[in-house]
């Protein structure tokens, strides 16, 4: 009974060590993709990498830590407060017109299918004034 015991306490740490080692190679994100946190604030976006790679999914997570509704999307750059139905023609993926409440979290996929070079996407928020108050971040797509 005791040796029953020894090999059961021997075989957990083997199973945490093989959990580890698949979580690291799925690339930490959900089913296998890459998790890109995105913090809004009044009025910037952070997010923890602008740099991405073409057919490589990923996990957006986007956590509004601002005192107002804020937007998420992945589009062309629009400056000038376009029409929010412009907006929803242009944007590749993201939290539309509805918005992200303070202290809100939401989360998407998203696998980029083409390049982009610098200057031709961004993060950008398109709430009334918020863009020209400095909610945008260019990325790139290689």
């Amino acid at each position: 009974m005791r040796t029953e015991m020894n090999k059961k306490a021997a075989f957990f740490p083997l199973v945490m060590v093989l959990v580890l080692v698949l979580t690291a190679c799925s690339g930490g994100g959900s089913g296998g993709s890459t998790t890109v946190t995105v913090t809004l604030t009044d009025f910037a976006i952070n997010a923890s990498q602008t740099s991405f790679q073409t057919g490589v999914a990923y996990h957006f997570v986007v956590t509004n830590k601002g005192s107002v509704a804020h937007q998420f999307v992945i589009m062309p750059p629009m400056p000038d407060d376009p029409p929010m139905t412009q907006v929803k023609s242009a944007m590749l993926a993201g939290i539309d017109d509805t918005g992200l409440a303070a202290g809100a979290s939401q989360s998407f996929d998203y696998t980029f299918k083409t390049a982009a070079p610098a200057g031709t996407l961004e993060f950008a928020c398109h709430l009334q004034g918020h863009y020209d108050a400095g909610m945008h971040i260019g990325i790139t797509v290689q």
